[in-house]
C-alpha cells in the first residue's frame, strides 16, 4: 500500500497524451490502475481486520474500524464512488460479512455530498454486514438486499434506502436525516434517537423508540411490544 502511495505521489502524469489514440491508451491504463488500486485497498483492510472478531459491535471496534476507513481514503483520495466498488466488487473476496460497514462507512464520510447516490448490494455477501451508514453525513446511500444490522447508527443528515429486509438495531442515537426501509426490519428502532425520522413500509418486532429524545418512527405496517419504553420526546406514528 505504502509503495503504491509513493508511486502515485511521484508520478502524477505517468502518460502525456497528444492525440485522440493515446487518450483512450491512456483512459484504460487509468482504469487498470483504479482497479488494483482498490484491491490494493481491499487487501490492506483484510490484513488490518484480522484479528478483530468480525461479530464484535461495541465502541471500541465501530472506531477501529470507522477510522481506518477515513484513514485510507484521505491517503489516497479516495471518491465516494470508489467506496462502493469496494464493498460490491473487492470486499466480498476477503470477507463473508460482518462488521465491515463501519469502514466502508469511514470510506466515504469526507468524500459524499448532497448530491452524491452510493448504491451497495448486499447479495454479494454471504452473511449479514453491520455499521452501514454509520455517521452518514450527506447524499443517498441506497442499499439492496437483506440481513443489515446496525443501520445509520449516529446519522447526521442525508437519506439510507434498504430495499430489503434489515435486523436489529436501525437508527440508533440517529441525530438527522431520514432513513426508509421499503421492507420489515426486527428489533431496536430508534434506539436513543434524537433527531432524523425513520420510516418502516413493512412491519416490526419488538423495542421501537426506546430512551428516544427526539425525531419521528413512522411504521407504515404492524408492530410488536415495547413501544416508546423509556422514552423521553420524538413521536412514533401507525399509519394502519
Amino acid at each position: 500500500m505504502q509503495n503504491l502511495i509513493k508511486i502515485i505521489a511521484k508520478n502524477p502524469d505517468l502518460i502525456r497524451i497528444d492525440n485522440y489514440k493515446e487518450k483512450t491508451s491512456k483512459k484504460k491504463y487509468e482504469r487498470a490502475l483504479q482497479y488494483d488500486r482498490l484491491l490494493e485497498v481491499a487487501r490492506e483492510y483484510a490484513l488490518f481486520a484480522k484479528d478483530i472478531p468480525l461479530w464484535r459491535v461495541d465502541a471500541h471496534t465501530i472506531e477501529q474500524n470507522f477510522s481506518f476507513g477515513i484513514k485510507i481514503a484521505r491517503e489516497i483520495r479516495l471518491r465516494t464512488e470508489d467506496a462502493g466498488i469496494l464493498f460490491n466488487e473487492h470486499l466480498p473476496k476477503f470477507f463473508e460479512g460482518g462488521n465491515i460497514g463501519f469502514f466502508v462507512s469511514g470510506l466515504y464520510h469526507e468524500s459524499i455530498k448532497n448530491c452524491d447516490s452510493l448504491k451497495l448490494d448486499l447479495t454479494v455477501f454471504k452473511v449479514s454486514i453491520s455499521g452501514l451508514g454509520y455517521r452518514h453525513p450527506a447524499g443517498r446511500l441506497e442499499i439492496t438486499g437483506d440481513k443489515v444490522y446496525y443501520l445509520g447508527m449516529q446519522m447526521k443528515g442525508g437519506e439510507i434506502h434498504v430495499f430489503g429486509n434489515t435486523g436489529n438495531h436501525i437508527g440508533g442515537e440517529m441525530k438527522g436525516g431520514i432513513i426508509t426501509i421499503h421492507g420489515n426490519t426486527r428489533n431496536f428502532v430508534g434506539e436513543k434517537m434524537q433527531e432524523g425520522a425513520i420510516v418502516i413500509k413493512g412491519n416490526v418486532l419488538d423495542v421501537i423508540g426506546i430512551k428516544m429524545l427526539g425525531g419521528e418512527i413512522i411504521i407504515e405496517g404492524k408492530a410488536g411490544q415495547w413501544i416508546g419504553a423509556a422514552a423521553k420526546g420524538g413521536k412514533i406514528t401507525f399509519s394502519q
